[in-house]
């Protein structure tokens, strides 16, 4: 069961072609409607304007809260809601604000040094890095050792002093940290929403 949580870290790394594009020569369409699945909308944004922001809906949480971590011995109905759950948090909707990819940017910089400050793996002077995935939408922590489901937190509020909000006003999403054994994503958008999965890095 463990190739279901490579193939989320695959869709979570893909770019962002989620995100939404102005189109300010098409005409208004209706406003689509937010289901649970994990697709962002693709309706224009004066359809969005008219109708009104879209509440978040997302799909069912693999494990109820505060628990964190789904396993790679957990039931593979579990693994499944895991992967739909983890794009659907990096999925804009219609009411976010748009990528910023220049702050991310800058973001990842200044995050560097104090992601490798708290990298414990042997190995993290070759494997420690930050990096701005789909245009400014996913941070990635990329660390040998020491990922856990605090690590996102710690590492951009606690020891960068950024609270997630202005993360999420400029169109930062997630912050996702990755070593040896797990991933775990940190919604900019609900701080207490967090999930982890057993997702070995392979490079």
């Amino acid at each position: 069961m463990r190739w279901l949580c490579s193939v989320g870290l695959v869709i979570l790394l893909a770019s962002g072609g989620c995100d939404k594009k102005d189109d300010a020569g098409a005409a208004p369409a209706p406003a689509a409607s937010v289901s649970a699945a994990p697709v962002a909308s693709t309706a224009p944004e004066d359809a969005g304007e008219e109708a009104g922001p879209k509440p978040l809906v997302m799909p069912e949480r693999p494990i109820p809260r505060p628990q964190t971590t789904v396993g790679s011995g957990m039931p593979i109905e579990v693994q499944q809601k895991a992967i739909a759950y983890m794009v659907a948090m990096r999925a804009p909707r219609i009411d976010d604000p748009a990528a910023d990819e220049a702050y991310a940017t800058d973001l990842a910089a200044k995050l560097k040094p104090i992601i490798l400050a708290m990298d414990s793996g042997a190995d993290k002077a070759k494997m420690n890095r930050v990096e701005v995935i789909a245009k400014g939408r996913q941070i990635d922590l990329l660390m040998a050792g020491g990922c856990d489901d605090k690590t996102p937190m710690r590492a951009v509020v606690t020891r960068a002093g950024i609270p997630l909000a202005i993360l999420a006003s400029r169109g930062v999403l997630v912050v996702r940290c990755n070593d040896a054994r797990i991933q775990c994503l940190q919604s900019t958008r609900d701080p207490e929403d967090v999930l982890c999965t057993t997702a070995p890095r392979h490079k």
